[in-house]
């Protein structure tokens, strides 16, 4: 006979699977011991994007089954009476949503275990819930605030030096002036384990704060720097340098120059990646003795 505290266990192996393919929300409705197994599990991942919903004319998000679950989700947090496993978040994702400072904060501050933390093309919200991802997730490794439009320079500077284990950043399509080549340093400064870094569409920044990311950013594998006007030749070829386990290499849309592909068939052994559409200084003379040096490499020209 089963011995009855292994059961749960048991249970919490089988969810686990099950909420890979999510299909693990029916299991809170079996019965009381299926329901402590499961809910835990299922509040460790909480994913809502608007593309999952179908859109009226209105341009409201009115319909669907998504919209009430994020209805209730909302009205959960930031109500009196939480959930108890709510605590148990690990991984959130709002992307392309509207959400207001109240619901954000109320989420940072409840869930400290947050490591991945995605909020892409949303809106409605300041800087303030921003600012609470430093005091709230120390734990955080995962980053994404694409098109975030609250971020600031006070924002990044907090963020990076209460989360030191920050491995992903993407801080793309920013272009605001509230972020300057001031955060570029302060991430290289405090996030020495970075992994991944897109910078992509900073048109502002310039060499120095890129000459940062060399100097500390050595385990860089995935670097998007794509619509950086101000960046030049010096810095680009300061990062291959340096970053030797770089695979995948975005510089499409800059100014670089035949230098920089020269120093990339030199120095960057591990790339497997490199998209240089849309620069028009390199030549094809230069691209041809890359492909020379490094047969298998993938390069995105124009298209």
């Amino acid at each position: 006979m089963t011995h009855p505290l292994i059961i749960p266990e048991l249970l919490e192996n089988i969810f686990s699977f099950l909420a890979k393919d999510k299909v693990l929300y029916l299991a809170l409705f079996v019965n009381h011991l299926w329901y402590h197994c499961s809910a835990p599990i299922l509040w460790r991942r909480i994913e809502f994007s608007v593309e999952g919903y179908r859109q009226k004319q209105c341009g409201k998000n009115t319909s669907g089954p998504l919209y009430w679950r994020l209805m209730k989700f909302k009205r959960v947090m930031c109500g009196k009476a939480k959930p108890l496993y709510c605590s148990k978040m690990a991984y959130l994702k709002l992307t392309g949503l509207k959400i207001s400072d109240t619901l954000l904060c109320a989420i940072l501050r409840l869930c400290p275990d947050i490591h991945t933390l995605i909020l892409d093309r949303s809106y409605g919200f300041s800087n303030i819930p921003i600012i609470e991802i430093a005091r709230c997730c120390p734990k955080l490794l995962h980053m994404s605030l694409d098109t975030c439009k609250a971020i600031t320079d006070r924002c990044i500077s907090e963020i990076v030096r209460s989360c030191p284990k920050l491995e992903y950043i993407h801080f793309a399509s920013i272009c605001s002036l509230n972020v300057t080549g001031a955060s570029v340093i302060e991430i290289a400064q405090f996030c020495p384990n970075l992994i991944y870094l897109n910078l992509s569409s900073h048109h502002h920044i310039k060499d120095i704060s890129f000459c940062a990311i060399a100097r500390s950013c050595v385990n860089l594998r995935h670097l998007d720097l794509s619509s950086n006007y101000y960046m030049t030749d010096d810095a680009v070829c300061d990062i291959v340098r340096s970053c030797a386990n770089i695979q995948y290499l975005i510089l499409h849309r800059t100014y670089i120059t035949d230098k920089t592909i020269y120093d990339i068939a030199h120095y960057c052994s591990n790339l497997l990646v490199l998209d240089v559409g849309d620069c028009w200084r390199i030549s094809k003379e230069s691209i041809h003795f890359l492909l020379s040096k490094k047969p298998t490499l993938d390069i995105i020209l124009d298209t």
